[in-house]
């Protein structure tokens, strides 16, 4: 990862918090599909394939928004205050993890994309990663995001007050500034 071509302050700390407007955008997408899901489990919608099928992907639809839908929810009423945090120390997002992260223990910083939602992702130490407590959501998720090939802790601004470029340079720089020679 290269340094930021933007000048960054690396002495203070940032902290970003939850934009409520992006969160209530992805509860409202999220009940769109439920809703979507239901018609097509319930043979609302008629396809091309079988009916067992269309069925099928209504009902993994339906439990799989509505798992968004919760989480966004539950994110716009409960999240308060700075959600991730970088600082001279490391980072933190305390929606994986609950103690921040040394800069000197992170090995890579990359990003993976899907379409076009991007993530950061940090490539951790792993003895410091085993020191580390996951949040459930971040254990729970680790392994599905390594088999897509996000192999390392994974930072979104999916329903943060910041760009994913945004992010992706502010950390860089903080990493390149903090990290041993």
């Amino acid at each position: 990862m290269s340094p930021s071509s933007v000048s960054t302050d690396t002495s203070r700390t940032i902290e970003i918090e939850a934009s409520p407007g992006k969160l209530l955008l992805v509860a409202v997408g999220s009940l769109i599909f439920v809703i979507f899901g239901l018609a097509m489990a319930l043979g609302s919608v008629h396809a091309k394939y079988p009916d067992i099928v269309v069925r099928l992907i209504g009902w993994f639809a339906v439990a799989f928004f509505g798992l968004c839908f919760v989480v966004a929810l539950s994110r716009l009423f409960t999240q308060h205050g700075p959600v991730v945090t970088i600082s001279r120390d490391g980072i933190r997002d305390t929606r994986i993890v609950a103690e921040f992260i040394p800069w000197r223990a992170i090995q890579r910083i990359s990003t993976w994309q899907y379409k076009r939602q991007k993530t950061m992702v940090l490539a951790v130490d792993p003895a410091v990663e085993r020191t580390l407590t996951l949040t459930l959501t971040a254990r729970w998720t680790r392994g599905a995001n390594s088999a897509l090939g996000a192999n390392g802790l994974c930072i979104s601004a999916s329903g943060l007050k910041i760009t994913s470029d945004e992010l992706l340079a502010t950390t860089a720089a903080y990493w390149q500034a903090r990290r041993p020679a």
